[in-house]
């Protein structure tokens, strides 16, 4: 028998807070309003969806292969940015934390010039603001400006 590995671990963790955004998303967030259209949790519930399927599949997959899994600094470096953007989330609040991070990212490992920078935080600013706070409104954790406003 195959040993269980992170190849084999990670996708089942995946899978397990897929089913718990799946189902906050359409318990508590509401997933779709006849009169109004979708709910705060239309999106999340979707996404929710997609990522469990495809933890499955990862899962499946990860039998497959017979080489040991091998992390790269890059690898490695993604996870503290998302593992940093929830630490940032309780301080500054999710929106502030994610245009935090690509600026970030854009700046110092992609090296991208101000003007791209601004223009592709400019874009996100509209789909995050526009589409999910607006039109979805998906009501986006403040941090500790929730306790100051």
């Amino acid at each position: 028998m195959k040993k269980i590995g992170s190849k084999q671990l990670i996708p089942v963790l995946m899978a397990a807070v897929a089913l718990v955004f799946g189902l906050v998303g359409v318990f508590q967030l509401g997933f779709w309003d006849a009169a109004s259209g979708p709910m705060p949790g239309f999106f999340p519930s979707i996404m929710a969806v997609v990522m469990f399927f495809t933890s499955i599949l990862a899962f499946a997959q990860s039998f497959k292969e017979t080489e040991k899994a091998e992390y790269n600094k890059f690898e490695l470096l993604v996870i503290a940015a998302g593992a940093g953007i929830i630490l940032a989330t309780f301080i500054i609040g999710l929106v502030p934390a994610c245009f935090v991070f690509v600026l970030l990212w854009l700046r110092i490992l992609e090296k991208a010039p101000w003007k791209d920078v601004i223009i592709i935080l400019l874009v996100i600013a509209f789909i995050v603001i526009g589409v999910f706070g607006m039109w979805l409104g998906i009501q986006f954790p403040m941090g500790l400006f929730e306790y100051i406003l």
